[in-house]
């Protein structure tokens, strides 16, 4: 099984930790399995930031789960309310993402998913 790794990126710890448990519970209403994942804080973060808000999805049958996981990604940074920017991880590379922007980089998203989904 592979994990992607998602970290919400920001200064508030508590704000990190509910948009994190928001999050997972909207990949668990479409049935993604989800842990939580210990990633280095950012340079600038408060104490373990990053901590409170990465968790990690399972990749299982990678081409199935890709559009889900991006739609969820999608609608979640959509509605205003979640973080300024998310960072994905997936083995050893990882892509930034910002909410103001992320229609446009929807296949960037895909194409960085796609790449690893073979592997």
């Amino acid at each position: 099984m592979r994990w992607v790794e998602i970290v919400v990126l920001g200064d508030d710890d508590e704000r990190l930790a509910r948009l994190a448990r928001q999050l997972r519970r909207e990949f668990a209403e479409r049935e993604l399995e989800t842990r939580p994942v210990a990633v280095d804080a950012p340079a600038n973060s408060k104490g373990d930031a990053a901590a409170v808000g990465a968790i990690a999805v399972a990749l299982v049958g990678a081409g199935g789960m890709i559009p889900t996981l991006i739609a969820v990604l999608r609608d979640w940074l959509g509605r205003g309310t979640g973080p300024e920017r998310i960072s994905i991880k997936l083995g050893d590379d990882s892509i930034e993402l910002d909410r103001p922007s992320f229609d446009e980089r929807e296949q960037l998203l895909q194409a960085f998913l796609a790449k690893h989904s073979d592997q």
